[in-house]
C-alpha cells in the first residue's frame, strides 16, 4: 500500500508540474504577443517590431502613452525612429472608437516610400489598443489627403494585412492579364496568364515580377529590363505604390518611350482593386522616365496603348 501511495503522489505530482509549466509557458507567450510597438528597419524599407508594455491599461492612457513613444527617439539603438525627425504627432484624441492622430504640416514631405511604411506603422500600433476600431490622420487639424487630394479617411486592422509564417508553403492561383509590348515596340499586347504564387507574395508584386521576366508569347517584347530591382510594392487606400532601384531609368529597352509606364499601370489595375499606380525609383519620385515621363503623379490606366489580344 506504501508503494502504491508513493505512486500516486509522484503521479500527481508530475501532474501539478505539467499544469504549472502549460500555464507559465502560455502566460509568457501571450505576454510576449500582447503588445507590440514599430520601427523602421536599417535599409529603411522595412517594419520591425518590439514588445511593448504599457504603464496603464485604459484606453485613453494606451492610446496617448503610444502616440507619445511614436514621437520620441527610440531608447534602444538598434531601433530606428519610424517617424522622420522633422515629422511630429502633434496631439492624438480617442472618441471611444477611433483615434485621430494629428501630425505637423512635415508629414507630406516624406518619400511615398517612406510614408507608407509610416502609415502602416502608425495604425498598427493603435488599431492593437483594445477599444480601438478605426485610425484617421490629420495635419495641423485638418483631415489628411493623399497625392491626389482624397481624403485618407478611416483606417482599421484590414488596410494593412500581410501574411506571416503559417503559410510558406501554400499557393494560391490568379488569371493575370500581363501588358508586353508587340514586335516592333509601338504598342501593347495584353498576354493572359494562369499564375500559381507562394501566399506570402501579394498579387500586385507577383504582377511586377511576372513584367520583369518578360513574355511568354513568341512575337512579343518585354517592357522592363530584368536587372531592374523590386525594392517595395504596396497598395494604400486605391494607389500602388511601386519602388524600383535606378535601373529601372538606365537600363532602357528597345519600345516606346509610353509602353515601360503603362505596361505596368495596366497590368497592375486588372489584378487589383485599384485607381491609380505611383512609380517610384529609390524613394523617388521627382524623377522623368526618359525624356518626358515624369514621376511626379500617379498614372491611371490607358488602354488606347493596346494593339490586341493573345492569350497564353
Amino acid at each position: 500500500m506504501k508503494v502504491k501511495r508513493q505512486g500516486i503522489l509522484i503521479l500527481f505530482f508530475c501532474f501539478i508540474i505539467l499544469v504549472i509549466t502549460g500555464c507559465s509557458r502560455k502566460e509568457a507567450k501571450d505576454e510576449k504577443r500582447e503588445y507590440q510597438m514599430y520601427y523602421l528597419s536599417p535599409t529603411e524599407n522595412t517594419l520591425e517590431i518590439d514588445e511593448y508594455k504599457p504603464t496603464k491599461r485604459t484606453t485613453e492612457a494606451m492610446v496617448q502613452e503610444v502616440g507619445q513613444i511614436l514621437d520620441e527617439t527610440p531608447k534602444k539603438e538598434e531601433h530606428f525612429r519610424l517617424l522622420p525627425k522633422e515629422v511630429n504627432i502633434l496631439d492624438c484624441s480617442y472618441d471611444g472608437e477611433k483615434v485621430v492622430v494629428n501630425f505637423n504640416e512635415n508629414y507630406k514631405k516624406m518619400k511615398n516610400t517612406r510614408e507608407i511604411l509610416v502609415r502602416a506603422g502608425v495604425v498598427k500600433a493603435f488599431i492593437q489598443i483594445p477599444g480601438v476600431e478605426h485610425v484617421e490622420f490629420a495635419e495641423n487639424g485638418t483631415p489628411m489627403t493623399d497625392s491626389e487630394g482624397i481624403e485618407i479617411g478611416q483606417m482599421d486592422r484590414n488596410t494593412f494585412v500581410e501574411n506571416e509564417g503559417e503559410n510558406v508553403n501554400s499557393y494560391v492561383h490568379s488569371n493575370l492579364n500581363l501588358y508586353f509590348a508587340d514586335g516592333d515596340g509601338s504598342s501593347l499586347v495584353k498576354e493572359s496568364v494562369s499564375a500559381y504564387y507562394n501566399s506570402n507574395v501579394s498579387v500586385e508584386r507577383e504582377v511586377i515580377e511576372r513584367l520583369l521576366k518578360g513574355p511568354k508569347t513568341d512575337g512579343l517584347k518585354p517592357t522592363l529590363s530584368p536587372n531592374t530591382k523590386i525594392l517595395g510594392v504596396s497598395i494604400v487606400e486605391g494607389i500602388c505604390y511601386v519602388n524600383l532601384d535606378k535601373s529601372f531609368l538606365t537600363d532602357s529597352m528597345d519600345v516606346q518611350e509610353r509602353l515601360p509606364i503603362y505596361s505596368i499601370v495596366n497590368s497592375l489595375t486588372d489584378a487589383c482593386n485599384i485607381r491609380a499606380v505611383q512609380i517610384s525609383v529609390e524613394g523617388e519620385n521627382k524623377v522623368t522616365f526618359r525624356e518626358t515621363m515624369s514621376l511626379d503623379e500617379p498614372y491611371h490606366a490607358d488602354y488606347s496603348l493596346l494593339k490586341e489580344e493573345k492569350s497564353e
